[in-house]
């Protein structure tokens, strides 16, 4: 019997309920919560199932449905009915709002209300340049589900530029940097997610002015393959002959997945180039051009850290 009206919940209907773990089966508790697969999952502890003819217990596995439900549901800001849990010993009797809600949270499972504190690299050139410079960024994970679950619970990756102003060509650099905004980087391979308040797809810009940019807008995480891919590119705002065309670009890719759980990768590269138009201009930029990777973790007050330490490198090369 499926779980219904006036029925007797029976091991079935839990199990229907929680999912397997690992699941991506849609509208399943552990879809959401637990281990998951590629873009589901934020890695709690998952609701096990029961075997059949066991007892339903409605301060086991019935109230963990219950509460994760409402946790997850309060993490990605969504609007669920709310529902009680039977007490020790009690009647566990039909809730239409039961599967409802679990339907609401696995739509939902990309939003995140808030985020954690952040932690950044940047790198600074020290040093004049006249023609191209890279900055490159690894950002890495303990392993593939770690990375998931960090994107999939609202983390993100966001990449900010600075250059000193003064004299042409610096001012021109100067002005690049700041009209390039924000790149976030967030884990979805297509569609729109709102974080923090703001909606996000893939890859965004946000803030910054200047020529409308060049954006993969849907190469977030789960995206990613060991192949270099161009997500951003801004060019100078300048009439100035000998600049116009000079560019930032935010170039990425991962190592490949490591996991049985459909990541992309555990260790994401990313390679923001500053690059002088015409190639072998004269004119010196100067030095202390800087690019920032700033890694924004997943709020945990209603999840627990399941991503664990993330570590942010950087250096840069060129001339």
């Amino acid at each position: 019997m499926s779980y219904a009206q006036f029925g007797l919940i029976q091991a079935t209907d839990l199990n229907t309920l929680a999912g397997g773990n690992p699941t991506t089966t849609a509208n399943t508790i552990n879809a959401v919560w637990a281990t998951g697969g590629g873009a589901n999952g934020y890695g709690q502890t998952a609701v096990a199932n029961v075997s059949a003819g066991t007892s339903v217990a409605a301060t086991g596995q019935w109230a963990s449905i219950v509460s994760n439900t409402a946790s997850a549901a309060a993490h990605q800001g969504s609007t669920i009915t709310s529902v009680t849990v039977p007490v020790s010993g009690g009647l566990i009797q039909f809730n239409s709002a039961i599967p409802t809600n679990l339907q609401t949270i696995y739509t939902n499972r990309g939003n995140a209300t808030a985020q954690g504190s952040t932690s950044a690299n940047t790198v600074t050139r020290g040093t004049t340049w006249s023609d191209q410079v890279t900055f490159t960024h690894t950002v890495t994970f303990a392993n593939g589900d770690a990375a998931r679950y960090f994107f999939n619970a609202g983390g993100q990756i966001k990449m900010t530029f600075s250059h000193p102003g003064g004299a042409a060509p610096d001012n021109i650099f100067s002005a690049l940097a700041t009209d390039c905004g924000t790149v976030v980087i967030s884990g979805q391979a297509s569609g729109s997610r709102t974080i923090a308040g703001t909606a996000y797809n893939g890859v965004t810009k946000v803030g910054g002015g200047g020529n409308s940019p060049t954006i993969s807008q849907n190469s977030g995480y789960m995206a990613q393959t060991t192949s270099n891919v161009s997500i951003f590119k801004q060019t100078a705002n300048t009439s100035t002959p000998a600049y116009v065309g000079s560019f930032i670009e935010v170039v990425t890719k991962t190592n490949g997945t490591v996991g049985s759980n459909g990541d992309t990768g555990n260790v994401i590269t990313i390679s923001t180039i500053w690059d002088e138009v015409p190639p072998g201009n004269t004119q010196v930029i100067s030095a202390n051009t800087a690019t920032t990777c700033t890694v924004v973790p997943p709020s945990t007050t209603n999840i627990s850290n399941t991503w664990g330490t993330i570590t942010i490198a950087g250096s840069q090369t060129g001339s």
